[in-house]
């Protein structure tokens, strides 16, 4: 009998320890990726004093995780996918960058700059994002344009520039 109770805190445990790790492998998936090389719509490379200014990219927002919920920093909101959806390699940094985003419909940009900061904005302009860099570090931005509703998808275009008179006004 005694033999019996060692069996079944060993099994209890080694159940236990199967759950907590489900739970672990779970909350890794409800995360965002960063510091990866995929991105739903693509890598680029982009060196200082880039031509032409500003430059853009299609992005097509939203995903099913709920960034308000990881705690990343103010304004960081919406719902996302977990790799971002535009990588951006920056070389040759200049005085100032900045990301904004324009479509028809809420949304928010959220950003991992190369020294592992998150910035976060909604709703600069009316519904659009914009996040600014200034004496931005050269390095990899992952970039995740949100969508302030579950369920929603958003076609627009990201831009990026040095310029500080383009912004997210449409």
């Amino acid at each position: 009998m005694k033999n019996n109770g060692k069996m079944m805190m060993v099994l209890g445990a080694l159940a236990a320890s199967v759950v907590l790790g489900a739970q672990g492998a779970s909350f890794a998936q409800n995360s965002l990726a960063i510091g990866g090389s995929t991105a739903n719509f693509g890598e680029h490379t982009l060196q200082g004093n880039f031509v032409p200014d500003p430059k853009s990219w299609s992005v097509t927002s939203g995903g099913s995780l709920n960034i308000q919920g990881m705690s990343l920093g103010a304004n960081c909101t919406g719902f996302a996918t977990r790799n971002p959806d535009v990588i951006v390699n920056y070389t040759n940094a200049q005085g100032f960058l900045r990301f904004y985003f324009q479509g028809q419909g809420d949304t928010a940009l959220v950003i991992n700059d190369p020294n592992g900061n998150w910035r976060c904005n909604d709703d600069t302009a009316g519904l659009n994002p914009q996040v600014d860099f200034p004496n931005p570090p050269s390095g990899q931005y992952d970039i995740w344009v949100s969508s302030y509703e579950a369920g929603t998808n958003i076609r627009g275009s990201l831009f990026a520039t040095e310029l500080r008179s383009n912004s997210a006004q449409p």
